[in-house]
């Protein structure tokens, strides 16, 4: 069930550009080892140039298990998502949380 409620949401993500062009991992077709490359190659043809490259590195590993719960359903509602698909990602997030405390 997870699957399709991932599906669906990216599918309405993608279909209305919520997704930015510069989003890599998540993506069909679009991993974090490609995103290295790319960065990678910019860099370099950047250095071949006489360039200057600044940079920051940020890990968002497990980023989604950090995000407060409510906030992620309010960016969902803001994006429009439907209220049966927001309430059964509540519903399973709050069960979720509700288990790990407990274990």
């Amino acid at each position: 069930m997870e699957s399709i409620i991932r599906d669906h949401v990216m599918q309405y993500f993608l279909h209305n550009d919520f997704v930015s062009s510069k989003q890599y991992g998540f993506l069909k077709g679009r991993s974090t080892a490609l995103q290295l490359l790319k960065i990678v190659d910019e860099w370099t043809l950047h250095l071949d140039t006489g360039g200057q490259i600044d940079f920051i590195y940020m890990d968002f590993e497990k980023a989604f298990d950090k995000d407060p719960h409510r906030r992620l359903i309010s960016k969902l509602h803001s994006y429009g998502v439907n209220s049966n698909i927001i309430s059964w990602i509540t519903d399973f997030l709050f069960r979720q949380k509700a288990v790990q405390s407990c274990g």
